[in-house]
């Protein structure tokens, strides 16, 4: 795996698609890292790891992931898909949420439950969405 990484991180260093994420403005109401996916400047798998790596937040993969649809009811699934974000699990008090970005907004969950911790790990968008298309499945 850390071949694997190193190898994601060194073709976005030599695109200068690390430095990028850091200046692109987007098209307004859009993020960065979304405009470097829909131009397939990046791989969303590599541009995960990266930002796993450059934030120190765990990397987590959704492939397999069936979302628990009562997690729903703490992050509602309209600010999960605005967001990208899903939840994985809840442990006393700890809400643990899988992200394609670094910074989603989750204030409806921190104004909600403000005794609630919030875990974020890093995931590739596609995997994102595809676990929230799999509610209810």
């Amino acid at each position: 795996m850390i071949a694997t990484v190193e190898a994601a991180l060194e073709d976005l260093r030599h695109a200068g698609l690390l430095a990028l994420l850091d200046v692109l403005t987007g098209r307004p109401g859009e993020r960065a890292e979304d405009v470097l996916l829909d131009l397939k400047l990046v791989d969303d798998h590599a541009l995960a790891l990266a930002l796993s790596l450059r934030s120190g937040r765990p990397f987590r993969g959704l492939r397999d992931v069936s979302p628990d649809h009562r997690l729903f009811l703490y992050l509602p699934l309209h600010v999960a898909q605005r967001e990208r974000v899903c939840p994985l699990r809840l442990d006393d008090g700890r809400l643990t949420v899988a992200s394609a970005y670094l910074d989603p907004d989750l204030s409806p969950v921190r104004e909600r439950f403000p005794s609630f911790e919030l875990d974020l790990v890093v995931s590739p968008r596609a995997e994102v969405l595809e676990a929230l298309r799999r509610i209810g499945v």
